[in-house]
């Protein structure tokens, strides 16, 4: 029987701090990630406490976060369990998804680079809120197509 690890982030994969966990009560701009050098990118949007919030993802041709809002796969996890994802990925649209209120409520994201469009290898997203909201967001980037012990930024 063969044994089954994952990998290790800081080796294999790289990690983005996309939006400083912040409470806020505007609508918030992530910094941009460069997936040019990345397969996929998985987006942990951690809500901690506050008013529902619209999340949407973009890609853009520069770091300058110019680009058009994009269909992406999600899941989200909203229960007192803490990690209790819902069954299947489900795909928003280009006008997002709305996380829900309750406190300890995350959602993933998940990218494959080869759904950005063609000259848009950048991706934010952006959150909207109505009201006070604890947030947080962090980017675990696999695939890479250069592996060193350390990885070039991927933000700008």
């Amino acid at each position: 029987m063969g044994s089954s690890k994952g990998f290790t982030i800081v080796e294999q994969g790289h990690a983005v701090n996309m939006i400083d966990a912040v409470s806020a009560g505007t609508a918030l701009t992530s910094s941009s990630i460069l997936l040019e050098n990345w397969g996929h990118a998985s987006i942990i949007l951690s809500h901690g406490a506050g008013s529902a919030t619209t999340v949407t993802v973009f890609d853009s041709a520069s770091a300058a976060a110019s680009g058009a809002s994009m269909a992406f796969n999600y899941a989200t996890e909203a229960t007192a369990a803490g990690d209790t994802m819902e069954a299947a990925l489900t795909t928003a649209g280009t006008g997002g998804v709305s996380l829900v209120t309750a406190e300890g409520s995350f959602m993933v994201i998940e990218i494959d680079a080869d759904e950005l469009r063609d000259g848009y290898p950048w991706v934010l997203i952006r959150t909207s809120a109505t009201g006070a909201n604890l947030i947080s967001a962090v980017a675990v980037l696999s695939g890479g197509r250069y592996q060193k012990d350390i990885t070039a930024t991927a933000i700008a």
